[in-house]
């Protein structure tokens, strides 16, 4: 597990669930410029299933990408505001008043 260190605030980079993420992500873009090229090279006159393979195959293909890109913000944004309110949570739990005779009491 690394570290990295943004604005004073430190992201955990779990590198075994990106590791697989990034292997999906290559195998189904892989599929869809094989499913492309098959048809442009092999794919035997002009039919409307052929047509809707390969506006699926940019769909999903345009589709992984956007997730990778939004996903890998979104999972570092989330890392860091965990790890900024587990530091506060952590700091809050150390600050108390000594010495003081008067408590606060909000029903008096």
């Amino acid at each position: 597990m690394s570290n990295l260190n943004i604005g004073g605030a430190v992201a955990r980079n779990f590198g075994g669930s990106w590791t697989h993420r990034r292997r999906i992500i290559y195998w189904t873009l892989g599929f869809c410029a094989f499913c492309i090229l098959w048809l442009l090279f092999f794919g035997k006159g002009d039919n409307r299933l052929q047509e809707t393979i390969a506006e699926s195959a940019f769909f999903l293909a345009g589709g992984v990408i956007g997730s990778y890109v939004f996903g890998a913000v979104w999972d570092d944004k989330t890392a860091i505001s965990s790890t900024i309110k587990t530091n506060v949570d952590t700091e809050s739990k150390g600050d108390t008043v000594t010495g003081t005779d008067v408590v606060d009491d909000p029903d008096k």
